[in-house]
């Protein structure tokens, strides 16, 4: 170390110039590693994370197939390497007031204990929403939808069966619910209307599940004067990891009630079919022959994948992303190339001094190395130079840049307008901005993956370097290289 920081200090020229090749392609691979983040990150705000997914219905693209045969093919198919599935449903939580409390009423029933005339408010129902992962929703890719506190379900979550749920701000305040209590979700109207519901809140014998509170959301829509049940109200959807609903669903109580098959050759299911069921594929062109294969299992009805296709392609994001994807890989091959042509002008340059050190013995594979440690030295103070002036470059320039590419999509959809004809610094929702901004969002989402992404670079750039030197000293001839000229 201390004979390597010596050859830095008088080759000062010569250490400078590896330093800023190296600096330079490390500082350009960071920046449009943060670009193409941002990119991806404002994509997905737009058109969601489906892309590269099919549908997965029957031939008159209706749910069919049940999540826990989905997960079935999802172990066997290597193909597939995960699921996205959403299923809603009425659910009844009994001990909690919904948000919106005698706004919502309705007809009575026959036989309910209310003058006739009168309206009755609904029962205790809110809007279950089972997710794999709470990203694949509209509200969320789209910003309508953001945490306050705790977290959203995650896909953590879905294959761990967490009994974890995300309620609204509204809904804890009235029901003084925070973060870490539990509410009872006495059962999910799978099979049932209204009607029956009332008079299973009145029955002592009810499918119970315990959630525990994970996340708090605000939602901006207010959509209390366009819908007329209270579970459809924005403020009363609570979401939670679909696995758990399918524990409910194989509930001995449940099986014994619905699954059954009548004399007339109906029967009743109470498996989950998800209202969305997509397959994520590693390669989308087998898409036909993996169809055909799962259609020779022998389900009652032919599945039918289809390729999800969004507006993507259009998204000036996506084109920016693409851009940038080739500009890196561009940067990385180039730069690489260049690094190594300045390596090897170096080494030509103290061909003498390496052959004088192999001619009075020293093992050629510790030249190498010597010389090498000169060059990861170097790298590194690069990499640490590169992340600070990154982290300073993310913190001026993400919020202008995001609400740039904002405007951009928001042009594209509306006004059929290029990202080229936007001025700088566009507006941007408040609350998307509360989301992307802030010390903890920049290094996590921006800083942390372009750093990495460095470091991967970096190792890869230096095991090329390492090698190119061993084989350079290797071919050295310690006889005739001491000739040379310095």
């Amino acid at each position: 170390m201390r004979h390597a920081l010596r050859n830095i200090r008088r080759l000062k020229m010569r250490s400078l110039l590896t330093f800023a090749i190296a600096f330079s392609i490390l500082m350009m691979s960071m920046l449009g590693y943060f670009i193409r983040t941002l990119c991806e990150e404002n994509r997905m705000r737009f058109y969601g994370p489906l892309d590269g997914s099919v549908f997965v219905t029957d031939e008159d693209m209706q749910p069919y197939l049940t999540y826990e045969a989905a997960e079935i093919l999802c172990g066997d198919a290597d193909v597939i390497s995960k699921i996205s599935a959403r299923r809603e449903y009425v659910g009844v939580f009994s001990e909690l007031a919904y948000v919106g409390k005698d706004l919502f009423m309705r007809d009575r029933y026959p036989g309910e204990p209310i003058p006739i005339g009168e309206s009755a408010t609904y029962i205790e129902g809110f809007q279950v929403v089972g997710v794999t992962a709470m990203d694949i929703l509209n509200e969320v890719y789209s910003g309508d939808l953001t945490i306050l506190e705790g977290t959203m379900i995650t896909e953590e979550n879905n294959e761990k069966h967490h009994n974890k749920i995300v309620i609204s701000k509204e809904l804890a305040e009235q029901n003084a619910l925070a973060i870490g209590d539990t509410v009872i979700l006495d059962m999910v109207s799978l099979y049932r209307d209204e009607q029956e519901m009332i008079g299973y809140e009145k029955s002592s014998a009810k499918d119970s599940y315990v959630y525990t509170i994970g996340g708090i959301y605000r939602h901006r829509v207010d959509n209390s004067a366009g819908v007329s049940e209270p579970w459809r109200l924005n403020a009363n959807h609570v979401y939670v990891p679909i696995t758990t609903l399918v524990d409910i669903s194989n509930s001995q109580r449940v099986q014994s009630l619905y699954h059954v098959t009548y004399a007339n050759g109906l029967k009743t299911d109470p498996s989950v079919v998800p209202d969305s069921l997509h397959f994520h594929l590693t390669d989308m062109s087998v898409l036909k022959g993996l169809e055909g294969e799962i259609n020779t299992i022998g389900f009652s009805k032919n599945i039918v994948l289809t390729e999800y296709v969004s507006d993507a392609a259009s998204s000036p994001s996506a084109r920016l992303s693409e851009v940038i994807s080739i500009v890196l890989i561009g940067v990385i091959t180039v730069g690489m190339v260049i690094f190594l042509l300045a390596i090897l002008f170096h080494m030509k340059a103290r061909h003498r001094e390496l052959a004088m050190l192999v001619a009075l013995g020293q093992n050629r594979r510790l030249t190498a190395f010597s010389f090498f440690i000169e060059v990861l030295i170097l790298v590194s103070f690069s990499i640490i130079i590169g992340v600070g002036m990154m982290a300073g470059a993310i913190s001026v320039f993400e919020k202008p840049f995001t609400e740039y590419l904002y405007s951009a999509e928001l042009f594209a959809q509306f006004y059929n307008e290029r990202a080229s004809d936007l001025l700088l610094g566009g507006s941007m929702d408040t609350a998307l901005m509360n989301g992307v901004n802030g010390t903890k969002n920049l290094i996590t989402a921006y800083l942390a993956p372009s750093f990495t992404f460095a470091l991967i670079e970096s190792a890869a750039l230096l095991i090329v370097c390492y090698l190119f030197i061993a084989v350079y000293i290797s071919k050295i001839n310690a006889l005739s290289g001491v000739g040379g000229k310095e």
